[in-house]
């Protein structure tokens, strides 16, 4: 195989900077932030405080890898949360934590202020301290990545992430999705989670895979499908991705998540995800809204159920499906969105749990298409099944025993 660059020229350059210089690059465009979600996630003050007092105490604080494309211009790929941290403090938005230990007295003098309170000689301090910046020279996008993910080999990425991370043309197609999703508000604030650990990229490579093979088991962890793609590497059809995108964005336009008790977790939002793709097939775009009219009324009281807040508002149910056992149903997909979410039988159980309550708040226009039958079915079994109240295995055992788990979530 020929090497992607001449391995007997070194790719790394390191240079020296000071402070100042860095954010003055940052600053006037000679460097830039990578585009891309971070792995890692935020930082808190105190974290911000500590490497502050690293750099006036004259510690290291660690290399920073920058890439140097064949434009010239240059990424900050690893060292963002440093810098940021930094230019948070110059800027005067952070305030100097002087009491950590060990005690120094310039540093406890100066407890409480900002950087331009600061005496002359701890601004300078922090001005002209030398940060060493690592240049890699025009490394391909695959080479990049997997370079920064051996710098951090910790940084809390499952086996599977990892996968994805150097899976090449599908974990591309995967991130160009997540930067377009962030776009259509996909984001902590709107949706309830940040993507701490990939957590995007693990959804959305899911549904991916999922949809490409017309299973909904497709998309638990470990799957055979998601096992062979992450080593393939190879991407997804073109329609796929499309079809996976026109749903995400419907999905994350809901008005819906513009109520605050709209939030999700990664189970519920790799469900729902699959509940609007498979609907829009089925229904057409038409669905977005029925689907948007449910997660109003399930969502609240999804989280009050998980909660402890007691009884809420019943669901907006149709006439035809006044009997469905709501609560019990509710309290099963909670359970399966927590414990064991990501196997096999609670991502069925989720999706057609997720179809019952679509179907019997009206949102499927014909009884006929598919997976409606199955539904129905389902409501049948439930329905029939006496008075005895529904146990987590009992609705296990009707759904199952009846037959219409054995098969659902294969889409004809």
């Amino acid at each position: 195989m020929t090497p992607a660059h001449d391995l007997r020229a070194s790719a790394t350059r390191p240079t020296v900077v000071t402070v100042r210089e860095a954010l003055a690059q940052l600053h006037d465009g000679k460097l830039r932030q990578a585009s891309e979600p971070s792995i890692s996630a935020e930082w808190s003050d105190h974290h911000k405080h500590v490497l502050l007092d690293s750099v006036l105490r004259g510690w290291p604080i660690g290399t920073l890898l920058v890439a140097r494309e064949a434009d010239g211009s240059r990424v900050l790929l690893d060292g963002q949360r440093r810098l940021a941290a930094l230019e948070e403090f110059v800027r005067g938005d952070l305030l100097l934590d002087g009491k950590l230990t060990p005690p120094v007295r310039e540093l406890r003098e100066s407890d409480g202020k900002t950087y331009h309170a600061l005496p002359q000689g701890l601004r300078t301090t922090i001005d002209d301290y030398p940060l060493v910046l690592l240049e890699l020279n025009e490394l391909p996008p695959a080479e990049l990545r997997t370079a920064v993910l051996r710098l951090n080999p910790h940084g809390g990425l499952t086996e599977a992430g990892r996968m994805l991370v150097e899976s090449g043309s599908f974990g591309e197609q995967v991130r160009v999705l997540v930067a377009a999703a962030a776009d259509w508000g996909m984001g902590e604030e709107r949706i309830g989670f940040g993507n701490v650990g990939l957590a995007y990229e693990d959804v959305i490579s899911r549904v991916l895979v999922a949809v490409e093979a017309g299973s909904v088991q497709a998309a638990a962890v470990g799957s055979e499908q998601l096992n062979n793609r992450l080593r393939s590497a190879d991407a997804v059809a073109d329609h796929t991705r499309d079809e996976v995108a026109d749903a995400l964005k419907g999905l994350l336009s809901l008005p819906a998540l513009d109520m605050p008790a709209v939030r999700f977790t990664k189970p519920t939002l790799l469900t729902w995800t699959l509940v609007m793709v498979h609907a829009r097939r089925a229904f057409g775009a038409g669905a977005e809204h029925h689907l948007g009219y449910l997660l109003e009324w399930l969502e609240p009281e999804r989280r009050k159920l998980a909660a402890e807040l007691g009884p809420g508002a019943a669901p907006p149910l149709r006439s035809a499906f006044r009997e469905l056992p709501y609560a019990a149903l509710l309290e099963r997909f909670n359970e399966v969105a927590a414990v064991g979410a990501n196997t096999p039988e609670a991502t069925v159980l989720r999706d057609a749990i997720g179809w019952l309550f679509l179907v019997a708040t009206g949102g499927a226009p014909s009884r006929r298409v598919s997976p409606v039958p199955d539904v129905l079915r389902m409501y049948a079994a439930l329905t029939s099944a006496g008075d005895a109240p529904f146990t987590e295995d009992r609705i296990d055992q009707v759904l199952w025993e009846d037959g219409a788990l054995k098969s659902w979530g294969e889409w004809r």
